[in-house]
Formats: C-alpha cells, sequence, structure tokens
C-alpha cells in the first residue's frame, strides 16, 4: 500500500483556511467588546461619546396615540351603480375609496383610521351627495361636506 503526501494545493488551502479563521476571531472578539451590553465596554472599541450614549439610553420615550378605530361609511341608493368616497384622507378622490354593494342598493366600507376629524362626500355615479345619515356639516372650498369625527 502507498500512502499519498498532502499536495501543494491542499497545504496551500489549509493556510488560507487558517489565516481566514484568524481574521474572523480577531474581528468577532472586537464585536463581542462593542456589542458586550454596556456603554463603557462599546465606547473604547468604537469613538462614540459615553454622556450622550447615557442620555439616549435613559431619554424617556413619547407615547403616541396609535389607537386605529374602523368606521363604517354607508348610503343606501336603489338607483345608484358606483359609490365612492371622496374624502379629505383620500385627496377629495384621487385615490377613490369604492364602496361594496350590497342588496337593495346598500352600498358599505369599512375603514380603520386614527382618531380625528374627517371631511367626506360620498360620489354615486359621478354626483356628490352629502350624507343622509350624518347632519354634522361644514362648508369646505365652497361646497358643503360632511364630518366624520373619531375619538
Amino acid at each position: 500500500m502507498s500512502t499519498k503526501k498532502p499536495g501543494q494545493l491542499f497545504v496551500l488551502f489549509l493556510l488560507l483556511l487558517s489565516a481566514a479563521l484568524t481574521a474572523f476571531f480577531i474581528i468577532s472578539e472586537d464585536y463581542y467588546d462593542y456589542t458586550s451590553g454596556s456603554i463603557d465596554a462599546a465606547a473604547q472599541s468604537a469613538t462614540l461619546d459615553k454622556d450622550d450614549l447615557k442620555k439616549l439610553a435613559s431619554a424617556q420615550r413619547e407615547e403616541l396615540n396609535t389607537d386605529i378605530k374602523f368606521r363604517n361609511f354607508f348610503i343606501t341608493d336603489t338607483r345608484a351603480k358606483q359609490v365612492e368616497l371622496h374624502a379629505d384622507f383620500n385627496n377629495w378622490g384621487q385615490n377613490p375609496i369604492v364602496l361594496k354593494p350590497y342588496s337593495r342598493g346598500y352600498f358599505e366600507i369599512s375603514l380603520a383610521l386614527p382618531a380625528g376629524e374627517y371631511k367626506y362626500v360620498f360620489h354615486i355615479d359621478g354626483k356628490d351627495v352629502l350624507d343622509p345619515n350624518n347632519l354634522d356639516r361644514t362648508e369646505f372650498n365652497g361646497r358643503t361636506v360632511c364630518i366624520k369625527t373619531i375619538k
């Protein structure tokens, strides 16, 4: 039986592999120091101002009201073929919201909206129509529109 000696390519491969692993462990050790969980350890690895980092870490976060509420917009018109919702939150019909038709001319859409006051009209077959179920109205850009308030 003859035994084969490792070839020159194999030796070169082992040298490159050991160099790559050595570099990896040196870099990962620096990274571990940087991310060790303390601001002082991180400041030694990176050029950071410790006082600014401590202020950021202890700063109070502003609480935002992110309550989203679903509101229904609906209208009944037995002659209508298509009903759209034109409102201040959809650029007054530039991004129209089409209401879903149901039986006997009932059209409805449910939208997720944050708290606020919204102006709107229904656009039925090319004509603006005020919501007959909402008597809260105002003048806006020379026309009467409905107001829906979400609290």
